[in-house]
């Protein structure tokens, strides 16, 4: 019987420690920030996203990564009226599963229990249940401002 080396398993052990983060990578969604896009706070502390190039009826996904590497995923929409809205791509009951939204001819779509709500009701006073938790903040005409703080007031969503 042949014995094995210390080298040998130090390689097995770093072989299984890699097997092991690669799949908690996966499986906290590592691999799936391919569809948002990734905005920073500038000096100032504020994001600002031009708006004007989102058509009536869509969303769009954002990835917000800070200095401190705090990330908080969140969407901006516009409605058939031509509204922004803006909430976290979380919900207050399925955050944990770190699922999301999905965006489908005007309803936002949970992807854990596949409920849809409306994107008109993505506003701070329609709080709760399997809908995105709406995020403050401000339009400078095309320029959508959102202040650091209030986006990383959603950050315990995504922890």
């Amino acid at each position: 019987m042949k014995r094995i080396r210390p080298i040998h398993g130090f390689a097995i052990v770093l072989l299984f420690a890699g097997v092991v983060w690669a799949a908690d990578y996966a499986l906290d969604g590592g691999f799936s920030h391919s569809g948002y896009i990734r905005v920073s706070p500038g000096d100032d502390g504020t994001v600002r996203i031009d708006v004007s190039d989102l058509e009536p009826n869509s969303v769009r996904f954002y990835r917000f990564l800070n200095y401190g590497n705090q990330e908080v995923l969140f969407l901006v929409g516009r409605d058939e009226l031509g509204k922004i809205h803006v909430g976290f791509d979380a919900s207050e009951t399925h955050y944990k599963t770190r699922r999301g939204f999905s965006f489908q001819d005007g309803w936002m779509i949970d992807n854990k229990c596949e409920t849809a709500t409306r994107l008109t009701e993505l506003e701070p006073g329609h709080r709760g249940g399997c809908r995105p938790v709406p995020m403050r903040h401000h339009l400078e005409g095309d320029v959508l401002v959102l202040k650091e703080e209030d986006v990383l007031a959603g950050w315990r969503l995504f922890r």
